[in-house]
């Protein structure tokens, strides 16, 4: 994880349910819409972070079974992303 979405004027909380759709944790990358990204949610306990799934091996990062924090998965459009100022690797 390495790109995250950090709204200047609002929480990730906020950006994530006004501009996002959560679908279930085990969307497949090719299911994506090729205009959208996934978010991942966490909540690692004194704070949030979304991480910006750039590609499918991102996205298969943030399902370690391991890694049991609280989480939900987001599909953004890439253009509201940007509007915030997200950068990710194209």
């Amino acid at each position: 994880m390495g790109y995250y979405v950090n709204p200047p004027l609002s929480t990730k909380e906020d950006f994530l349910a006004d501009n996002g759709v959560i679908v279930p944790f085990e969307t497949k990358w090719n299911d994506i819409p090729k205009d959208c990204l996934p978010v991942m949610w966490v909540n690692n306990g004194p704070f949030t972070a979304a991480a910006i799934g750039f590609n499918p091996k991102e996205l298969d990062a943030f399902r370690e079974p391991k890694d049991n924090r609280p989480k939900k998965l987001f599909v953004v459009e890439k253009s509201k992303l940007k509007e915030i100022g997200c950068e990710w690797p194209e």
